[in-house]
């Protein structure tokens, strides 16, 4: 009988990177006309974490990676999500980093419930990467009379 062995597997730990969700802004939000609150309830804070694998592509060609997480959304639920990222980062200035991607899958959440694809730019220090994603305008809510705007 054989015993699979995982010491020889080519997951190395720099191929893998914790993602930690933090906030959002919603922008275009009014209060409302007939001053029964605004329009733009939403949560600015949204707590969560993921995971991140990078198995294909280097730092001239850019990166394929497969992710998942789960995070409190701006409606005050919990989504969760899995899909692929690529991402093209260029260094400049010593270990500072920036660059440019997209992501796409399957979210559920209060808002979405299927495929969704969104760019994102990053920024970074040494092995530290903050990115940042555009979600546009969203008016099909279920049981809400308001939009998000990100």
């Amino acid at each position: 009988m054989a015993v699979p062995s995982f010491a020889d597997s080519s997951i190395a730990v720099d191929d893998l990177s914790l993602m930690i969700y933090g906030a959002s802004v919603h922008s275009q939000c009014t209060e409302s006309q007939s001053g029964n609150g605004k329009p733009c309830d939403f949560s600015y804070w949204n707590p969560g974490l993921g995971l991140d694998w990078a198995f294909w592509g280097d730092s001239d060609i850019g990166k394929l990676s497969l992710r998942g997480g789960i995070y409190r959304d701006s409606y005050y639920e919990w989504a969760k999500f899995a899909g692929m990222a690529y991402i093209k980062e260029w260094s400049f200035y010593e270990k500072f980093h920036a660059g440019v991607g997209l992501q796409a899958g399957y979210l559920n959440s209060f808002a979405v419930d299927g495929f969704i694809a969104l760019p994102m730019i990053t920024v970074g220090y040494q092995r530290f990467t903050l990115e940042v994603g555009y979600a546009p305008k969203t008016n099909a809510v279920p049981g809400r009379n308001h939009s998000a705007v990100t």
